[in-house]
């Protein structure tokens, strides 16, 4: 049986499933962002980049990301992309790769209630004593956390769509009109 539903003093509160929903939410945000930003690095209008990136995670997005960069710094010399973006994008991808542990724990721990200040997870990896998982299948959350982690990747939203918007776009209708002539 789930955690939280073994009594109604583990069951989570309305406001823990709000922040655990708005993290959710703001992490749908980022891998689509980051779907964006990978097609304008590698030149690629909007849908086809979609189909391509469509099944990576954003561990797999930030490293494509990571190799476009390079790229752009390598072949183009920034003369694309400026030195000042890519290195902007280098930073938020950093600072994602810190903020992808705890929504990992998120996505795959079961929740509940320790209080109405508190919530723990649970990865039930079984891992044993010893082992390299031991002691990384728990987690306790504040509500306090909750709020500031959600803070977090809502400016890391904002920050990937600023970046976004400075990147040159390719438009479909450029390649399609080459196909119809």
């Amino acid at each position: 049986m789930p955690l939280n539903h073994t009594s109604k003093y583990s069951e989570l509160t309305e406001e823990h499933f709000s922040l655990i929903g708005k993290v959710v939410v703001e992490w749908s945000n980022v891998e689509f962002i980051l779907g964006s930003i990978l097609s304008r690095l590698l030149f690629t209008p909007e849908f086809p980049g979609r189909v391509f990136s469509s099944g990576m995670g954003a561990m797999k997005l930030q490293r494509a990301i990571d190799e476009a960069v390079e790229l752009h710094k390598l072949r183009y010399r920034t003369e694309i992309v400026s030195e000042e973006i890519l290195a902007e994008i280098t930073s938020i991808n950093k600072k994602l790769t810190k903020l992808r542990k705890t929504r990992n724990q998120f996505a795959h721990f079961c929740w509940a209630r320790s209080n109405d200040d508190e919530i723990f997870g649970v990865g039930f990896s079984s891992a044993t004593a010893g082992s390299k998982r031991e002691g990384k299948d728990f987690i306790t959350l504040k509500v306090i956390e909750l709020k500031d982690f959600y803070s977090q990747l809502y400016e890391v939203v904002d920050d990937l769509s600023k970046v976004l918007e400075s990147l040159p776009e390719m438009e479909e209708d450029r390649i399609s009109t080459k196909l119809t002539k």
